[in-house]
């Protein structure tokens, strides 16, 4: 037991750290161009915030869990280490929910009875995950060692709870998106609204794997497997959380090509949006959901009005259920 041990902390623990950090690394390559040409140009905000938030922040705690492999720690600095990886994960998850939410949200044309409910699955998941860890990182004890890294000696079980909030969460928001996509490709072929469901799906499928895997693991396996996946499970969300909004930026830029016109000052416009619709009180309407961007001057614009209801007449090519700033 005393090797497996060895070996599970000298070399898998470092080599899934080592195969994260090249995940990140390589979609980072794959999409900094458009990064580059689709939120660098826009006005800061909380919606850029969010972007970068979720993409960078993962190169933060696990760079720091690889370099806690290969330094020599003293098992306090051990464990406050850990807490510290161990809060900036569970925030990077929240982070990506929360854009999952507002996506599902959006694709609901911003019904009050969906905002509702996923904000109640936002409470109902985000405390349990901070209560559980909380719980977790108590049971953390950590032993001296004659050589590099940290030698975990217990762990609880406690966090696959978290885990299991996760996944209610996350079946939660495929449930409601395979809902709309059954109702909203019934009448639409658009290529880009066509890949915009099927990738939520698919990266459905991804997360609900590992996190059913989170969940087996301390349950079935060697306690010092416990958080072994926790890791690969936080780069996930935020690689496939990038993704998709990076296509819906993409589509925002591009921007619709035909449909009903309507000109409008920026003025007229305001901060951050992430919906189907702008309110009222904030930009103009119509009776199709006017989409109204960019409040960088007070000169009139062109702004496409797309029906988004069951009996709409145009296709939702602009992406007018999505709107950043």
């Amino acid at each position: 037991m005393g090797s497996l041990n060895a070996t599970f902390e000298n070399r898998l623990i470092p080599a899934t750290l080592c195969a994260c950090i090249t995940i990140l690394v390589y979609d980072l390559a794959c999409t900094i161009d458009q990064e580059v040409l689709y939120v660098w140009p826009r006005p800061w905000s909380m919606s850029t915030a969010l972007f970068l938030l979720n993409r960078y922040l993962p190169f933060v705690d696990t760079l720091l869990s690889l370099s806690a492999k290969f330094s020599r720690l003293s098992p306090e600095d051990c464990l406050a280490r850990n807490i510290a990886i161990g809060w900036l994960s569970a925030l990077g998850i929240m982070l990506s929910e929360v854009i999952l939410m507002l996506r599902t949200y959006a694709i609901w044309e911003r019904k009050h009875s969906v905002r509702i409910f996923l904000c109640a699955l936002a409470v109902a998941s985000f405390l349990p995950v901070a209560l559980f860890l909380h719980f977790e990182t108590n049971t953390l004890r950590y032993t001296a060692t004659d050589g590099v890294g940290c030698l975990l000696s217990h762990a609880g079980s406690i966090l696959i709870f978290g885990y299991l909030g996760i996944m209610i969460s996350e079946t939660a928001i495929a449930v409601l998106t395979a809902i709309k996509a059954y109702r909203d490709l019934r009448r639409s072929r658009v290529p880009w609204v066509q890949k915009l469901y099927q990738d939520g799906m698919l990266f459905y499928v991804y997360l609900l794997t590992i996190s059913v895997a989170n969940v087996l693991v301390p349950i079935m396996a060697p306690p010092m497997f416990a958080n072994w996946l926790a890791t690969p499970q936080r780069v996930l969300h935020s690689v496939l959380c990038s993704r998709v909004l990076l296509l819906i930026l993409r589509q925002r830029r591009i921007g619709p090509s035909t449909g009903p016109r309507s000109t409008v000052t920026d003025t007229e416009a305001t901060g951050m949006v992430f919906s189907s619709v702008v309110d009222g009180s904030t930009a103009a309407t119509s009776d199709y959901g006017l989409t109204t961007i960019d409040t960088s001057s007070s000169r009139p614009r062109e702004v496409y009005a797309y029906p988004i209801s069951p009996e709409a007449e145009y296709e939702d090519e602009g992406g007018t259920r999505f709107h950043w700033l």
